[in-house]
């Protein structure tokens, strides 16, 4: 079955200043209906972190299955598949999402770049009736200091909260400590490790060739595991990263057109508006005006 990507709370427009500006808080995770389809789906530039209150779900995380009950605390970062498999008409689930933006503030903690390689490996925890009561106070307090966005420093008392929601995360996975689980085929390890690198590597390489060599594999071979273990192949997931990235620039931004061009390494505009055409059917500045040539 082919994977989708999914959108997290986007926004490129670099005339707005790098803060915790595009941080989310979502009562109810049901907001975003087109991840309880039960297609997989890859979030794009973005972290969610969510709590279920009640109910129960299954979901499959980077290709691992999870069931999720009262208490699960699941963090995912940037580009992990995910999948709903199941959930019950009664799961509530509380989440906080977050952007590039949000996460490029966090690499500056070294408590949390410590901890990124064992979220990656244990996406979930299972939180005792304690922490879990903990959390839902942090998130409410958390919404109430969000809203007020009037009063003096609550820009740089917002930027604080944040960290210190950081720490908590980190703490959590630190006190549970998840138990060491199956670890990924090589051919699980291959897909995942594509899925990043298109990630932070899109905009100046956009041939298969760069990704095998990355993989120690053949571009023929390597387009067989991307394949097998996605539904596409090599090539599309290139494309489509592209391609949504230069939608959310084009909605989300006052760059011109030649500018983001120019951020992704065309060749020149001509070559980038022929590219975007062949694979949306408009030219950029249509898609942009939302009118069609």
């Amino acid at each position: 079955m082919p994977i989708e990507f999914l959108p997290v709370t986007p926004d490129y427009n670099r005339n707005r200043p790098p803060s915790f500006e595009f941080f989310t808080l979502m009562p109810d995770f049901k907001e975003m209906p087109q991840l309880w389809n039960r297609n997989p789906k890859i979030l794009d530039a973005g972290v969610v972190v969510f709590i279920c209150q009640s109910g129960t779900g299954k979901l499959v995380i980077d290709m691992q299955t999870f069931t999720i009950r009262k208490g699960s605390f699941c963090l995912l970062l940037p580009y992990t598949v995910i999948q709903v498999l199941e959930y019950s008409e009664d799961i509530k689930i509380t989440a906080m999402t977050g952007t590039i933006d949000f996460l490029e503030k966090l690499a500056l903690l070294q408590p949390v770049e410590d901890y990124v390689s064992l979220i990656q490996e244990n996406p979930c925890l299972t939180l005792t009736e304690n922490q879990l009561e903990e959390v839902k106070k942090i998130y409410y307090f958390t919404q109430s200091r969000l809203l007020e966005n009037t009063r003096p420093l609550s820009l740089e008392i917002r930027d604080t909260l944040l960290m210190f929601i950081a720490l908590e995360i980190v703490s959590l996975y630190a006190k549970n400590k998840p138990s060491e689980k199956k670890k990924l085929s090589r051919q699980e390890q291959i897909f995942r490790n594509f899925v990043f690198s298109v990630g932070k590597n899109f905009r100046e390489h956009r041939n298969v060739e760069f990704y095998a060599e990355q993989a120690c594999l053949t571009p023929r071979h390597f387009a067989t595991v991307i394949k097998k273990k996605s539904g596409k192949l090599p090539i599309q997931w290139i494309t489509e990263r592209t391609i949504v990235f230069i939608k959310f620039m084009l909605e989300n931004s006052e760059m011109s057109i030649q500018e983001i061009s120019h951020e992704l390494n065309f060749p020149n505009p001509s070559f980038f508006s022929r590219y975007f055409k062949k694979h949306t059917g408009l030219t950029p500045k249509a898609f942009r005006t939302g009118k069609s040539d």
